[in-house]
């Protein structure tokens, strides 16, 4: 039975948010156990879009490449009412190195996280329930049952929930699901299709009688996913490859056969969230957290960018660089996220549904507005999770710097000059960033001694805070340089999310000290587990 003597998160499921959630722990070496009741990996997929903001974070923690190579691009997507086509988004455009939708079947992306977490010295214990947990002001005890029977109590510091839709954890603590259960049924399948489908797009097919979507998976294959679908047989839960082809053809005027059924279901949507992400020390995120319409491609993108904002501020806290309530600005970064989303899939899958007020608006007015480039630019940028951004956050400060980049946005991904010394060359931005620590950018800085005070403001956090000195690249990459840094001197502070802390000019090395101070300083000891106290158990619902 494993050792929990040095366990100090402890983290239930074992999908891609409790995956990326231990990985993130591990690299900054925090001893974490992560349980799953089911007695192994899924086989199945549901979640198979990975938006760029996604591939942006786990190019920072060196995974991207790796998903690349096995995923399919999709360059855009067409969507299709009436026999003709009415929009088309074009991701090609996203100011991304990834500017496209990959596509991957989730189980591929939870063996590549689980692989990396491997990498790490951590890895899923499976078959193994959660019974019981209760906490007390310094930390949590859980009973787990193994496949055995056998129980075992965990002491940890901090749990996170990241159980799914059907959290036992959740319900247990109390938490409302506030939302709602979408009135279509959806259906599912996993095949090939021979016909005139591109596979170098997405296609979504709006229709008096629902929605039907073909997502390209690469040699042929595609994922096909339907609302209100045509039913034939007796077998409710497993639609059959005839069901799927007679509801294609229903609503889509492109010639297909779909062939080879490998995987079906049958499934009720949900549009809900908590309004808390944080119980004491315990935290939610993925599914547990919030649950989307399949819409847009959005709900493990969530979930994976939920656990890379909790995990550094967690590995912070508990190695004592950083006091507890950095741990607040979890829920202050990501409910407003989460709220956006949940908004933004409703609308979508009300605009390409059956008959309604919205879908017949959207219907008429698509032709003439989907295509304008800056309905492109929203749509594709919210969709790709890059117009995310956390300006509303306690974290987020803003001493206007030169430049359209502000506290709590992401950092772009475009070119700079980097500079060291008398030497300087062309990189990435995302070249100079770290995934586990802060990054100083010092743009346009031409006085050695102005660069100096800032080195010396920052002397007590040095070892959380990595410095690069950038200016403007020559030729067609220095607009967008600009535009983002400015002209004149300006300091940004990137998170280890790639997200602006911090925001100032050459003379904000003062308030840059004071917001170190604020979120980074506090005693050695804390975030330890110290002395325990009596503990009050929670015996989890049914």
């Amino acid at each position: 039975m494993p050792n929990n003597s040095n366990t100090s998160v402890l983290i239930a499921g074992g999908g891609p948010t409790g995956l990326a959630a231990a990985l993130e722990l591990r690299r900054f070496g925090i001893p974490v156990r992560i349980v799953d009741e089911m007695e192994g990996p899924t086989e199945t997929s549901r979640a198979i879009a990975i938006q760029a903001r996604t591939l942006e974070e786990l190019e920072l923690r060196g995974l991207a490449d790796e998903f690349v190579r096995i995923g399919h691009r999709a360059d855009g997507g067409d969507i299709y009412g009436g026999g003709r086509l009415l929009a088309h988004a074009d991701f090609t455009k996203l100011p991304s190195r990834y500017n496209f939708v990959l596509f991957l079947a989730q189980t591929v992306t939870d063996r590549i996280l689980r692989e990396a977490l491997e990498a790490h010295g951590g890895s899923v214990e499976w078959a193994v329930k959660m019974k019981a947990f209760g906490q007390d002001p310094s930390g949590v005890t859980a009973t787990l049952e193994h496949a055995d029977g056998s129980l075992e109590e965990v002491n940890a510091a901090y749990m996170i929930d990241a159980e799914g839709a059907h959290s036992i954890i959740r319900s247990t603590l109390g938490l409302q699901f506030k939302g709602k259960t979408l009135d279509e049924t959806f259906v599912l399948g996993d095949g090939h299709v021979d016909g005139s489908i591109s596979s170098s797009n997405f296609h979504i097919f709006s229709s008096e009688q629902g929605m039907l979507a073909l997502f390209p998976m690469g040699g042929g294959h595609f994922w096909v996913v339907a609302d209100h679908p045509l039913r034939i047989s007796a077998q409710p839960e497993k639609p059959t490859l005839e069901e799927l082809q007679a509801t294609y053809d229903q609503r889509s005027h492109i010639p297909a056969r779909l062939q080879q059924l490998t995987w079906s279901s049958v499934f009720q949507a949900n549009s809900r969230m908590v309004s808390t992400l944080r119980v004491n020390r315990i935290f939610l995120a993925g599914d547990a957290a919030h649950i989307h319409s399949p819409a847009g491609g959005q709900g493990m993108n969530t979930g994976i960018q939920d656990a890379m904002n909790l995990g550094w501020k967690l590995a912070l806290v508990l190695q004592g660089k950083a006091p507890e309530n950095l741990l607040d600005t979890y829920g202050d970064d990501r409910l407003p996220v989460m709220r956006s989303i949940l908004s933004t899939t409703e609308g979508l899958t009300n605009a390409l549904g059956g008959p309604s007020i919205l879908r017949s608006f959207f219907m008429h007015l698509a032709p003439w507005i989907a295509n304008a480039e800056f309905v492109q630019d929203t749509a594709t940028s919210r969709i790709s999770q890059i117009a995310l951004n956390y300006r509303s956050s306690p974290l987020s400060d803003d001493h206007f710097g030169d430049g359209s980049l502000v506290a709590g946005d992401r950092v772009p991904d475009l070119a700079v000059r980097a500079s060291a010394g008398l030497q300087s060359e062309i990189k990435r931005a995302f070249d100079l960033l770290s995934s586990d620590r802060f990054t100083l950018l010092l743009a346009n800085f031409t006085d050695p001694a102005a660069k100096s005070k800032f080195s010396e403001s920052l002397t007590p956090w040095s070892e959380l805070i990595e410095t690069s000195s950038i200016s403007a690249p020559d030729g067609d990459d220095k607009k967008p340089f600009t535009e983002a840094f400015g002209e004149t001197p300006s300091v940004t502070l990137v998170r280890p999310d790639a997200y602006v802390g911090f925001r100032g000019t050459q003379s904000s090395a003062d308030a840059l000290s004071k917001y170190c101070k604020q979120w980074l300083s506090c005693s050695p000891e804390a975030g330890r587990v110290t002395g325990r106290k009596a503990v009050i158990k929670m015996k989890l619902s049914s």
